[in-house]
């Protein structure tokens, strides 16, 4: 994928998110898409010092650089250098954040922090089952407009491969400026202390594992149709109960801003 052709879809796609009736609740306190995009330029601005330091690039910014021109400056980064590289050259991050979360795990013996958000988009002309089918594919077919995609969702994703309803994943999670590596096995509950919501209709489940099979946590995304052509999407995500609060709101954080890009990129498929 080329520079215009990148730059072209991040600007339509930032324009089309803006024009969306959605509605962004951690708890009780709301989120405006404007904090979002706050959130997201500081966690770009880090990832771009990451990649100049780690991989040789330069990207340049000032304060008066407007988001849209970091975000595709640091998405077009991403790409030319590409995921496989990346998950290699930050496999010394991940095995210490690894190393740390299962640490995490056994001090906490089993017992989970929740990072739960929820997201609502009024008037939609979408469905529940199509946006829990088109993120399937998004995650298991390994394209490169996924890998687009998923570099475009938020600025802390590094890699994504599904397979056989796993989903390896290189991101940093809650904040930090470490690299998690760590497998999704969807379908497979058995790690989860989530249950399911008889008020949701679909769900994307599993349970996250590190690469010796060691259970993490994992994720339980909920989709629902409401009245009046409503999505709603209850995001969760399973941390060990040692992390700190503020981690776990961070990581609140994380998941409307990717699905938030997620469902903007999906309405823009449908239209």
């Amino acid at each position: 994928m080329d520079q215009q052709t990148i730059f072209a879809k991040v600007e339509q796609a930032e324009a089309h998110l803006l024009s969306l009736p959605f509605t962004f609740m951690i708890g009780k306190q709301s989120f405006s898409k404007d904090d979002l995009v706050k959130w997201q330029r500081r966690e770009y601005l880090k990832t771009a010092k990451l990649l100049n330091k780690r991989f040789s690039q330069k990207l340049n910014f000032t304060s008066t650089t407007s988001f849209i021109t970091i975000k595709e400056e640091v998405v077009l980064a991403k790409m030319a250098i590409g995921q496989n590289q990346l998950k290699s050259q930050l496999a010394y991050q991940s095995d210490i954040a690894n190393l740390i979360t299962k640490l995490g795990v056994k001090t906490s013996f089993n017992h989970r922090k929740i990072s739960v958000a929820d997201m609502y988009l009024k008037n939609s002309k979408l469905t529940a089952q199509q946006i829990a089918n088109t993120l399937n594919q998004m995650f298991m077919h390994n394209t490169e407009d996924n890998q687009f995609y998923n570099f475009k969702a938020n600025p802390n994703h590094f890699y994504s491969y599904g397979e056989h309803n796993q989903q390896t994943v290189v991101e940093m999670t809650g904040g930090t400026r470490l690299t998690n590596d760590f497998t999704l096995s969807y379908g497979d509950n058995s790690g989860l202390s989530t249950t399911s919501n008889k008020n949701f209709r679909f769900e994307l489940s599993g349970t996250g594992r590190l690469t010796n099979g060691f259970i993490i946590g994992g994720v339980r995304h909920l989709i629902t149709d409401e009245p009046n052509n409503t999505i709603h999407a209850r995001l969760q995500v399973e941390f060990p109960d040692i992390l700190p609060n503020s981690l776990i709101n961070q990581h609140a954080i994380h998941l409307l801003v990717e699905f938030s890009n997620w469902l903007t990129d999906i309405d823009l498929m449908a239209n």
